[in-house]
């Protein structure tokens, strides 16, 4: 397992005629992070500036925000925030090859049915699964199952999103609205489905689309709970507000403002009182009016 760190500056038939006649992912000239690249440039952009699986697996830390990848896509992709952890299943995981990193900051799995699923990992945190469709005899419906943080659950809402919110309704985490495009930047219907703890992705493309079309969920953490551990770790480490703001697990630490609550006095009540520290991320869609609150919690 190999750990990188980021700093703050920081979507058949026979067997043996499939063999033969399914199209490949993607032309031979172009790679599914390229097809991504061509509907959505900003975001493949904004991938860290790191090679990932250089020894088959990685653990890569955003401000105390760890995402972890695999060569192995049933593995999926964990994204742990303070003690809590979510792990985001992969469409046809059981049927992918292994996971290549042909470029910074993501992972690419062919998925042997003229489809691709390619892992962002942004530098502000984010992650972003893109499934890549090279035709339109690939499958419409693309499963994530999601294992949950403990007592959460996964609840659609209005506007298309999917959030996991905890016991008391609050929102730890959500996948935005998905979209779907085509080569030519049309865009392509879909929607999320939710079956128990299993997000789907419909993408309604067919033949007038132009090939490959690129469908994409991504992933947003906003609440994290540091264990107590973790509030002496930050106690032992703290010399100040600034500090305090970039000890804390979420990312877009740049040009957030420390608001709320003073840092330094919840962890110091977290501290004292044998707490869990609340960090909660509110974005106002920028980093200049985004910010971050601290809350000292039993």
């Amino acid at each position: 397992m190999r750990k990188f760190s980021v700093g703050a500056a920081a979507g058949a038939a026979m067997l043996l005629s499939a063999m033969w006649l399914a199209p490949p992912a993607i032309a031979d000239d172009e790679s599914a992070v390229d097809a991504v690249a061509k509907v959505a440039p900003a975001d493949v952009a904004a991938t860290i500036d790191i090679p990932l699986l250089a020894s088959g697996e990685s653990i890569v830390t955003i401000d105390r925000l760890e995402v972890e990848v695999s060569t192995t896509a049933s593995d999926g992709v964990s994204i742990s925030a303070g003690d809590g952890v979510a792990t985001i299943g992969l469409p046809f995981a059981d049927k992918a090859s292994a996971g290549s990193s042909t470029d910074p900051g993501t992972v690419t799995y062919d998925n042997g049915n003229s489809t691709s699923s390619v892992v962002l990992v942004h530098d502000t945190g984010s992650v972003q699964v893109a499934t890549v469709i090279d035709s339109a005899a690939a499958p419409t419906r693309y499963d994530y199952p999601i294992d949950l943080p403990e007592a959460s659950s996964l609840v659609l809402r209005d506007g298309g999103a999917a959030v996991i919110d905890d016991a008391t309704g609050e929102v730890l985490g959500s996948f935005a609205a998905p979209w779907a495009k085509d080569a030519a930047g049309k865009d392509v219907p879909t929607r999320y489905e939710l079956n128990g703890q299993t997000l789907t992705q419909v993408v309604d493309h067919s033949s007038s689309f132009a090939y490959p079309v690129v469908a994409d969920p991504t992933y947003n953490t906003y609440v994290s709970y540091l264990s107590k551990d973790q509030v002496v770790s930050m106690y032992n480490g703290l010399k100040g507000v600034s500090n305090a703001c970039s000890l804390a697990p979420i990312p877009y630490p740049v040009s957030i403002a420390c608001m709320g609550l003073a840092p330094a006095a919840q962890v110091e009540k977290a501290y004292w009182n044998k707490w869990r520290l609340k960090v909660t991320y509110y974005s106002c869609g920028f980093n200049y009016c985004s910010y971050t609150t601290y809350t000292a919690v039993p």
